[in-house]
């Protein structure tokens, strides 16, 4: 074995770059197989460029109080590529949008949206808010188990809400995480979003699209684009990784140890050496397919908001939009603006195939519908459609609890580790970010404890 131990990392998405970075940092010879092209960098976390509009494909927006992400920004040296974002957050209500402040908890709690619902609705929510925020990890959310015993409809029913805050409140938090419904979700996924609201502390992005991160970390380390991954097999002290590329012969891999970092539903089918418990609960894995749309448009919106959420009382499909403009002028050519449209899960289920034109008229339908941004029907110049499967993890109620079981048999000294928001959190990027720097500081513990890595310098 060289004096570098060689560990191979299995996709190129924000967790499996984040642990390959760390690993590099800790004197590991890292390897990226990446299905995918370079153009796709990030993978949820990508950026394209379209007409000159530089497109987000899943993630959009990064949050203050993503520590782990911020810091490992910082690390990588890309901390001049970040802007300060817009705060200013809309909710949807009877034809108009109230507007609020997401940076200041004073004008959160001030402003006219929370106060436009039943104090004791909020004051329970709040006080509940208070007992799980202890609770919420960003990389592993077991903990969450002792609150998780109902859907977010039974939750509002049994403690009371009015119709009025689970529809307006509560829906808008579920679907903006997971485009997912009250009647399917956990009634602790409001509170992640929840937190963000009250503690986000604001937001920022980079001229490039929260992109910039991926790419920037691509740049730093050895990644192999088009590279199918076919098997991952621990063989005593080293690991072999099967794959393969269009036009090539079958590549071998051997390696001191693996980070696993596909989404959970691909795992067992290149890891076998899971139990049966383990390979049903990554099997499991509570997915929603999301199709949203990106308008470029050749001016901005009047909408000042940079985050407008809609309730399902106001659409039955449309859940959310974000104006990049609005989250920073530089996110957009000069005098242009750039609106990603969200449909929510269910209605990306039924509606997979429909055509390109049809989903379009049908978001331009809604927006008239709801009254709100006419620039998308009379000054876009660009349309772009993205289909993202799997795109986003809606945990059920009794998920959690499968959480702490499947965490729980996870081996911590393991030669293969298992990376990713969505295997034991939420799919945020800095869920992601956080479960890929815990695989890799699992596997430079290892690989010290063995003498094969150079124990850290004090």
């Amino acid at each position: 074995m060289s004096a570098q131990p060689r560990v191979v990392v299995v996709g190129g998405g924000i967790a499996g770059l984040s642990a390959a970075f760390r690993l590099q940092q800790a004197g590991c010879e890292t390897v990226v197989l990446e299905s995918a092209g370079p153009e796709m960098t990030g993978g949820r976390m990508a950026t394209v460029n379209v007409s000159g509009f530089a497109v987000n494909r899943a993630a959009t927006i990064l949050i203050h109080s993503y520590r782990e992400l911020i810091r490992l920004i910082a690390a990588a040296g890309l901390a001049g590529e970040v802007v300060p974002g817009g705060d200013l957050f809309g909710l949807v209500r009877g034809g108009r949008v109230d507007r609020v402040r997401l940076g200041s908890r004073r004008q959160l709690a001030t402003g006219g949206l929370l106060t436009s619902f039943p104090l004791g609705d909020i004051a329970k929510l709040l006080r509940d808010y208070r007992r799980v925020r202890p609770l919420l990890t960003p990389h592993d959310m077991s903990p969450m188990a002792a609150a998780d015993f109902e859907s977010v409809h039974q939750y509002a029913t049994r403690r009371g809400l009015r119709p009025e805050t689970l529809e307006y409140l509560l829906d808008p938090l579920v679907s903006g995480l997971c485009l997912g419904e009250p009647e399917e979700v956990s009634a602790a996924m409001p509170f992640v979003f929840l937190d963000v609201i009250l503690f986000g502390g604001g937001f920022f992005t980079s001229k490039d699209g929260v992109g910039f991160l991926p790419k920037g970390l691509a740049r730093q380390l050895t990644v192999e684009h088009h590279a199918q991954v076919t098997s991952v097999e621990e063989r005593g002290e080293e690991v072999a990784v099967t794959w393969h590329r269009p036009g090539e012969a079958e590549h071998l891999e051997t390696a001191a140890a693996c980070v696993l970092a596909v989404p959970p539903p691909q795992v067992p089918h290149l890891y076998g050496q899971l139990t049966a418990d383990q390979r049903e609960f990554l099997d499991d894995a509570p997915y929603a397919r999301s199709i949203h749309v990106a308008f470029g448009l050749d001016r901005p919106t009047a909408e000042r908001a940079m985050l407008v959420q809609a309730s399902r009382v106001e659409h039955p499909d449309l859940c959310a939009f974000v104006l990049e403009h609005n989250l920073s002028p530089q996110r957009v050519p000069e005098g242009a603006g750039l609106v990603m449209t969200h449909l929510r899960g269910a209605w990306s289920d039924r509606n997979w195939d429909l055509g390109d034109d049809k989903v379009v008229d049908h978001v331009l339908a809604g927006v008239r519908r709801m009254g709100i941004l006419p620039e998308l029907e009379r000054h876009t110049t660009m349309t772009h459609i993205w289909r993202v499967s799997p795109c986003l993890i809606g945990r059920r109620p009794g998920d959690y609890r499968a959480i702490a079981r499947f965490a729980a048999g996870c081996d911590p000294r393991g030669r293969v580790q298992l990376a990713g928001g969505d295997i034991l959190g939420h799919s945020t990027t800095n869920s992601s970010v956080a479960s890929g720097e815990r695989a890799a500081r699992n596997l430079v513990a290892r690989l010290r404890t063995e003498g094969t890595l150079t124990p850290e310098r004090r």
